[in-house]
């Protein structure tokens, strides 16, 4: 995923869709929700860049749900670089 506006739309979107059903849906159900978009989802997506990228082997995918691992690749994330 190098095209940058792409990576911003993956991840930006299902964030406002989940906070748009926030109220509508059971605790349960929106906390669950809130989980996988950050551990699961997210964690996958930018793995997904810094691989297409080549910052990290696609076996190394998995280490971006330890916290605070996004943010050793911040530049390579959030900027066109």
């Amino acid at each position: 995923m190098k095209n940058i506006y792409f990576y911003y739309l993956a991840f930006i979107f299902p964030g406002v869709a989940l906070a748009l059903f926030w109220k509508e849906v059971p605790p349960n159900l929106a906390l669950a929700g809130l989980i996988l978009y950050v551990f699961v989802y997210r964690s996958f997506i930018d793995g997904w860049r810094l691989s297409t990228k080549g910052v990290i082997e696609k076996k190394d995918i998995w280490k971006l749900v330890i916290p605070g691992m996004r943010g050793k690749y911040f530049k390579e994330l959030y900027t066109n670089k």
